[in-house]
Order: structure tokens, then sequence, then C-alpha cells
């Protein structure tokens, strides 16, 4: 079967937990509900509801610009940390003063409670290790703390709940984008998967809430002497919070109807899973993602688009955020914190709460290793 074919024939079926509000759509639809910012100013670039794909191709000498898809809630990052509290605002500067703390496996073992040898590759990636790994390890050795939630007021979740529904209408256009990669004898089959929300906070008692969520499904094919998939697939990966479950295609984990792999999405965080039930992620600071699946199922043959990223050309072209970006200034921390030190100029973005940048970039604006090194990302290299 060639290559372009197999990604129907695979396709994903997606169960659902109970309460989920936003389900896989097309970038489309959302644009026809949004606006375009540049960094720092108060009014759009392109005013909501007339942004399109083409306005996203041009927009390609800048990381500074991002979409917002509500019209209430705060546009600067000091409206959102000044209504976290002060140790929000701590773990931040800190966070701030060394974002790159390396990562080891005694301080991942005190983080993790279901830590093991075999899940030591993903659970370095995990997007926010830097920002708990020394608060949890400050924790276990002292009095513990509550880890602040980087929310966004409910009203932002609420207006984008119901913008992301008059958008769907009674017949929801359920969207998958897919490409494929040929690299150290695989063939990779990504499915990208596009929601308008992320309120895993707001929602579900999680860690942080964002607009625009892409989440990300894959299926590994070895290849022939021909360079040729076989069939069928070696290994599948469950893409979750910037980390992976990678399995082989005949392990009893992974539930198939027929050539379908079965996925569960994790409430609010859209986090893929192999199975129905409840992952928890920090015991200690009670995150978990409920995969339980109890709610909608979206069947393989329910999707209503199929979109190819070689033929999305904001793809390689919008560098900016699909949601509203936050940006807060090291001096006003250094303030609220009353640092007796000088004022550092600079700033940050806030982790957590500010929209991702696509596909293919990760928040730094460098390529994603899901996009540049599926292989190695999945742990198969």
């Amino acid at each position: 079967m060639p290559a372009d074919d197999l990604h129907q024939k695979y396709a994903p079926i997606m169960r659902f937990s109970r309460g989920e509000r936003f389900f896989p759509t097309a970038v489309d639809d959302f644009l026809t509900y949004c606006a375009l910012y540049r960094k720092g100013e108060d009014r759009p670039i392109v005013p909501r509801g007339h942004v399109t794909l083409d306005d996203l191709a041009r927009r390609k000498a800048t990381q500074e610009v991002f979409l917002r898809s509500v019209t209430t809630g705060p546009l600067h990052g000091v409206e959102i940390a000044s209504q976290w509290g002060l140790d929000a605002i701590r773990l931040l500067y800190e966070w701030s003063q060394n974002p790159l703390v390396a990562w080891t496996e005694g301080w991942a073992r005190r983080t993790y409670d279901w830590f093991s040898g075999k899940t030591r590759a993903a659970t370095k990636l995990f997007w926010w290790n830097s920002l708990l790994l020394p608060w949890a390890r400050a924790d276990k050795e002292g009095a513990r703390r509550d880890l602040p939630r980087f929310e966004l007021p409910q009203g932002v979740r609420a207006a984008a709940i119901d913008a992301y529904q008059t958008s769907q209408g009674q017949d929801p256009n359920y969207t998958y984008y897919y490409r494929t990669v040929k690299q150290a004898g695989y063939m990779d089959l990504q499915y990208w998967f596009y929601y308008a929300y992320n309120d895993w906070a707001g929602g579900y008692g999680g860690f942080n809430d964002h607009e625009g969520d892409w989440e990300g499904f894959h299926v590994f094919f070895k290849l022939d002497a021909g360079n040729r998939p076989v069939e069928p697939p070696a290994y599948v990966c469950y893409l979750g919070h910037h980390s992976r479950i990678t399995k082989a295609w005949d392990h009893p984990d992974v539930e198939k109807i027929g050539t379908h792999p079965v996925i569960y999405v994790a409430a609010g965080s859209h986090a893929s899973y192999p199975q129905a039930r409840q992952y928890p992620l920090v015991a200690l600071y009670n995150l978990i993602d409920y995969a339980t699946g109890e709610t909608l199922t979206l069947n393989h043959d329910e999707w209503r688009s199929r979109v190819s990223l070689e033929k999305a050309t904001w793809l390689t072209t919008y560098l900016g955020s699909w949601g509203t970006r936050y940006w807060l200034p090291l001096a006003w921390m250094q303030k609220t914190l009353g640092k007796l030190v000088s004022s550092v100029p600079g700033e940050i973005y806030l982790p957590g709460v500010s929209a991702p940048r696509g596909p293919k970039l990760n928040d730094e604006g460098d390529e994603r290793e899901t996009w540049s090194q599926p292989v190695r990302f999945a742990g198969l290299a």
C-alpha cells in the first residue's frame, strides 16, 4: 500500500473522558473566531474573524505574533501573574534564574512515585521538569508546600468553550493532520490533533491552562530493502506533556479494532494513553491525567477532514503561537518579591499558560524532537 494511503488504514479511534469540552478540530475553523496580535500591542493587527491561513503564511519574519481566540481575560503576563500569589511568582523567578535545571534520576525518583528504569527516558521529557524538580526536591526534604497551578480565569475557559461550540455547530468537523518521515530504518506515520483550548487546571485540577493545544500520536513501520514500509506496524507512540509512551504494535497494552489503534485522551490536557484509567503524574501535588474514556468515542471513519501537513503552507511560514502568548518582566517579579538586587532587564514567557507554537516548533522556536528526530524521540534509535 502506498505510504500516503496508510494514514486512513491506521487512523486512530479516540475515546474521550467525562467532562471533555474540546475535540480535534480544523485550524481553519479555529481561525474563524481568532484575532492576530503582535507582542506588546493592545490592538490586533488582524481583527477577530478575519484571520486566514494566508495571513499566517505571511507572518514568517517574527515569533512575536500570536492568535487570540477569546475576547475576555488577561492580555499581558503581569495581569495573570498578579492573580497567582507569591508562591507562583517565586517559582517563576527561581526558574527564570536557572531555566535549564539538570535532570537527574535522584530528583526524578523524588518527584515521580511511579519512576522506574523503563520510564527513565520518558520522564526527562516532561515540559515542567525545570519548574517542578527543584520545588519537589525541597518539599520532600522539608515542609511540604502546595503547588501553584498555572490557571487562566474561569471566564476565559467559558469564552473558549462557547466560541469553539459555536464554530462547530451540530456537526463537528473532526480533523487530524498527518505526515510521514523515513528515518533510521523506520517510516514514522505522524498524526497531529489540534484542540482549541487546554483546560487541564481550570477543569480537572491539573497544572496549567492555555489556548491552542497541539497533540500527537505516532505509528512506526519498519522499512524493507526497497525502503518500503512493512505491515503491520512495529511500534506506536502515545504523546503527552512533551513526553511519550512507546509500545510494540502487538503489545497487550495496545488496544486495536482491526488496523485502528485506540487512544484514550486525558481530560483537559489531551495527552494520549494506551489504556482507560487514571494516570498519576506527580503524586506529591495530586497531578492526575484522567484518561478514562467514558464519554465520546471518535471512530476511525468519523474523521471529517484528514489534512496532509506537507500541503500546509502555514506550517513552515507561521512562527507565532496558536493562542495568546504571555511575557513577564523580570523587574516586576523582583519588585513583587522584594528582592534586594539591582533590577535586571529582560523578561520570560509565562510557561504553562502561553500557547504552543505549532506541531513543528517548540516554545523556544526550535524544531521539536518529535518532528525532526521522531525515531530517537520514541526511543527506537
